[in-house]
């Protein structure tokens, strides 16, 4: 995995939210930013893909350090696989929705 930066922020901003047709009361705790693999072809963007963890909705929803982590983990898996081009369906059936 290369050009690809993974940050942690508070909460998404509502333009994050909106974008992924998410309302206000919906939760996210990662988002992939970016031009998944399969659909580069030989393009290279310039600026890294970025995944970002929320952490204050994980935080929020989780009760203990090993469900936080265990979040966590899943959480970054999740976008990672959107970086290698996988959908949300697919993450889905898969048990990583």
């Amino acid at each position: 995995m290369g050009n690809v930066s993974i940050v942690v922020s508070d909460h998404p901003t509502a333009k994050q939210m909106l974008e992924n047709g998410l309302g206000a009361r919906d939760v996210l705790y990662g988002l992939y930013d970016g031009v998944p693999l399969p659909e580069r072809g030989s393009y290279v963007p310039p600026l890294p893909d970025v995944i970002t963890i929320f952490h204050e909705p994980i935080e929020s929803d989780c009760r203990t350090l090993e469900e936080l982590a265990e979040q966590v983990r899943t959480t970054v898996f999740h976008e990672v696989a959107h970086y290698f081009g996988f959908s949300d369906g697919e993450l889905d059936q898969m048990g990583l929705g």
